[in-house]
């Protein structure tokens, strides 16, 4: 069954102008059928409305979703960037068997720190420091 009806716009109104620019101005390549995206349209809208009524915070929850997906991709542009010349600093580290930025101790050729940087035993502390 196919149910017809016309669309007015009054373009001296925003929203009208609005929707009147995106439906005239859309890529008919990609939506090749006016009737489609206005009942998508209005699916979303009544979908978003009921969505709102039964939950008071939804579009808390959407803004906030929004808000830290901009800031992980921020983070990951940022640690995209930094990764290079940290990566070189730690290869550099680990051949020339310095100091490694990463652990902070010395680097062997089987990435094992060195003996005197791991000794944990009881008998290396001095407990009699606080008389002194």
């Amino acid at each position: 069954m196919i149910w017809s009806t016309n669309l007015r716009f009054n373009l001296d109104k925003s929203p009208y102008r609005e929707a009147y620019g995106y439906l005239k101005n859309m890529d008919r390549k990609t939506h090749k059928s006016i009737n489609k995206v206005v009942a998508i349209a209005v699916c979303e809208h009544f979908k978003r409305l009921e969505k709102s009524k039964n939950d008071p915070y939804f579009e808390t929850w959407e803004r906030e979703d929004f808000f830290i997906n901009r800031i992980v991709e921020t983070v990951k542009i940022a640690v995209e960037k930094a990764m290079p010349s940290f990566m070189a600093a730690y290869i550099t580290a680990k051949l020339a068997d310095i100091p490694s930025p990463i652990t902070n101790a010395t680097v062997s050729e089987n990435s094992v720190l060195k003996e005197e940087n791991c000794d944990t035993s009881a008998d290396n502390i001095d407990f009699e420091f606080v008389g002194e």
